[in-house]
């Protein structure tokens, strides 16, 4: 299973924004659109960073005013990201080394999704427990 798999099997929900949002709004539309990360895009629409709900708590801690910050001076400017054709039990390894829930998904420097760790485990819940019933 590779991650262009579980792209195929989830809907699309991907959120982006430009480095110059502010970050009050950037809060705003991933309550909406009920998400834990936002890909920050440059003026060209290619991959600048990304904006999680852990850099939303660095804010908090830091005593940032959400209305005058923009997600440029916040944001991960060097996520890591993953080709599509990367085995999924590969990614959840990425993701666990590098303590990090959301992870882009690049193909020819284009984006062409986003998975979570949920995403991830989820994918795999229905084969764990399959291994299981058989088990016990």
């Amino acid at each position: 299973m590779t991650l262009k798999d579980l792209l195929q099997s989830k809907p699309s929900k991907m959120v982006t924004c430009r480095t110059t949002c502010i970050v009050a709004d950037a809060v705003t539309v991933m309550d909406g659109q009920n998400v834990g990360s936002i890909l920050v895009l440059d003026d060209r629409g290619r991959l600048a960073g990304i904006f999680t709900e852990r850099d939303i708590m660095h804010c908090f801690a830091k005593n940032l005013d959400f209305k005058d910050e923009t997600i440029g001076t916040i944001m991960n400017p060097n996520p890591i990201t993953l080709d599509p054709l990367t085995n999924i039990s590969a990614a959840i390894k990425v993701m666990s080394q590098n303590k990090i829930r959301h992870l882009p998904v690049m193909e020819d420097q284009k984006i062409v999704g986003i998975v979570s760790y949920r995403d991830l485990v989820s994918y795999l819940l229905p084969e764990i427990i399959y291994m299981a019933d058989d088990i016990y």
